[in-house]
């Protein structure tokens, strides 16, 4: 079988790393063109140098290409409101695509606002290419697979809100989250932000320091509202999130608090955890807490539950790898459901340790 031909937008950040690097040892894509405004012309190997000797790709600029042509899906590793100029025209000539951003990760103008308002590089809350929302599928695979199976634009989740999202699932599904409310710490490190420097991420103040950051007003909360407040028996969700920007590279861990509407115990929640997740190969329910380290370089998410005395107040604990899990490694994982193969084909890295 000839191999499924990528094109690959915003090749030279992070997120473009890392799809391109599942790309090369996936058995049936192809990394078909780089494209990227940033270093337009090289050689990919001579902006990343861990990749010489494993690809001669160069990386060319969008003017001078045609977004979508000779390939059979386009990956949109950008920013927010680039897929939207060129959706329209990709999908009136059949051409799917994923987008890293927010752009297609609602399915109503309504919820794209929303997101759009609290975004802060966003100063235009209307969708430029809104008769295709409803028609696109929110790429969070293990509980949309279905939907991203029958898609041709798929809109890749948030890293937070993965993370935040399986973490909570379950208990949402089966109603019994008091007021749908829960509180999220949320500790990630500074390659979330991207590859271009900003003072924030500055090594003097970033390192031995932890910086709380959007206080109660992430845009990832929206969709995490969406989804858990719509999913099984759940009537809504109220999310409280406070990021904290740490001093690591890599990693999400999210702690959530919330209190049950009955009583519970520890052992039938994990119990509950893996029968939910039953057959979902990125997944691990785990006796003991998360760890940063615990999935980093793979596409697992590590989650744990713990039960307060008196059995109505839970603690969950998600942990992921924001630049695989929260990022390129969904993304594969949706490309592959989208194209009919199983969703851990060509993602068989495993974590690094130490």
């Amino acid at each position: 079988m000839a191999p499924i031909r990528a094109q690959l937008i915003g090749a030279t950040g992070y997120g473009g790393l890392g799809i391109l690097e599942l790309l090369m040892q996936h058995p049936d894509f192809e990394a078909a063109q780089l494209v990227a405004r940033d270093d337009a012309g090289k050689r990919i190997a001579d902006v990343y140098p861990h990749l010489a000797g494993r690809t001669d790709l160069t990386v060319d600029a969008p003017d001078t290409v045609q977004v979508g042509e000779g390939c059979d899906v386009v990956i949109f590793a950008t920013p927010d409101r680039v897929s939207q100029q060129y959706a329209t025209d990709l999908h009136a000539r059949g051409v799917k695509f994923i987008d890293y951003s927010g752009d297609f990760r609602f399915t109503s103008t309504g919820d794209y606002a929303r997101y759009a308002d609290r975004h802060p590089s966003i100063s235009d809350s209307t969708h430029a290419a809104a008769d295709l929302l409803g028609q696109n599928a929110y790429g969070v695979s293990e509980l949309n697979g279905e939907a991203i199976a029958n898609a041709s634009i798929v809109g890749n989740p948030g890293c937070f809100a993965v993370g935040i999202i399986l973490g909570l699932a379950p208990l949402y599904a089966d109603g019994i989250v008091e007021a749908g409310t829960v509180q999220v710490d949320g500790l990630t490190g500074s390659s979330g932000a991207g590859k271009k420097p900003a003072p924030l991420q500055h090594f003097s103040h970033l390192n031995d320091n932890v910086i709380p950051y959007r206080v109660l007003n992430h845009q990832h909360v929206v969709e995490a509202e969406m989804t858990l407040g719509r999913i099984g028996k759940s009537s809504g969700a109220t999310v409280d999130f406070i990021p904290h920007l740490l001093g690591t590279t890599r990693g999400i861990l999210n702690t959530m608090h919330l209190s049950v509407t009955q009583s519970v115990t520890r052992e039938a929640l994990l119990e509950r955890f893996r029968e939910f997740y039953a057959g979902q190969p990125f997944v691990r329910i785990l006796d003991t807490p998360p760890t940063l380290k615990g999935p980093l370089g793979s596409n697992y998410i590590d989650l744990s539950v713990f039960v307060a005395e008196g059995g109505r107040r839970v603690v969950v604990m998600s942990s992921i790898d924001n630049l695989m899990k929260g990022q390129s490694g969904s993304a594969m994982q949706n490309l592959n459901i989208m194209f009919g193969l199983p969703q851990n084909a060509g993602m068989d890295r495993g974590p690094l340790y130490p």
